[in-house]
């Protein structure tokens, strides 16, 4: 099953709109430059290897990737990180996947954030009470969701993003399995929504090769 379900995307609008007017890198794979939200930053690390900063703060000199599977799989078979580098750095052959994990794992610490703050909530039932009460504002659902549970969430009009499967969104509530949760409106002190619909945009986005 494709985990390919796009619907309004949050993240997507944002970042057009930056790399328009705002800095942008140049991908040491394709050349091509763009906003640094569509991309991987990497640095070298004390023992020379090569280490993805998606936070983008670690000290040194930032090699970018275009956020893509295929882009980071490219940068390490043809050791394009040691000539941008320009120096003989070790790049792991998983780094690709690790990437993908990190990416995952951020998305789902702020929605592990949200549920902190009491605005997010897990199970069918809970979902489709906090979308009665006109609370919700994304629905965030695993790879598993199908059915008529899944369209029934469809007809509400509201946001949806895939994010990992049911183990890892379990895993934010404290449930073996999680396939359907729900995320509040945003007070004005907070920027949930934002976060983690542009979090599983982006990790989307890399593990499908920029598909969407």
């Amino acid at each position: 099953m494709s985990f390919a379900l796009t619907m309004t995307r949050f993240g997507d609008a944002g970042a057009d709109a930056s790399a328009a007017s705002g800095p942008v890198r140049t991908c040491l794979v394709t050349g091509t430059e763009n906003d640094p939200e569509r991309m991987i930053r990497f640095v070298v690390g004390p023992e020379d290897e090569i280490v993805p900063d998606l936070a983008r703060r670690l000290p040194g000199r930032g090699l970018w990737v275009t956020a893509e599977r295929s882009a980071v799989e490219q940068a390490v078979a043809r050791k394009l990180f040691s000539k941008a580098a320009r120096a003989a750095v070790k790049a792991s052959p998983d780094l690709a996947d690790r990437v993908e994990r990190l990416l995952l794992e951020r998305a789902l610490e702020d929605l592990g954030r949200a549920r902190r703050a009491g605005r997010a909530v897990a199970g069918f039932v809970r979902v489709e009470q906090m979308i009665g009460q006109g609370r919700a504002s994304l629905l965030v659902v695993a790879a598993e969701a199908e059915g008529d549970g899944l369209a029934k969430l469809k007809a509400s009009g509201l946001p949806i993003e895939r994010l990992g499967d049911a183990a890892a969104l379990g895993g934010v509530f404290g449930r073996e399995r999680t396939v359907y949760g729900a995320v509040a409106r945003d007070d004005r002190a907070g920027q949930f929504i934002q976060r983690i619909a542009g979090g599983a945009a982006r990790w989307r986005r890399y593990r499908l090769n920029g598909a969407g």
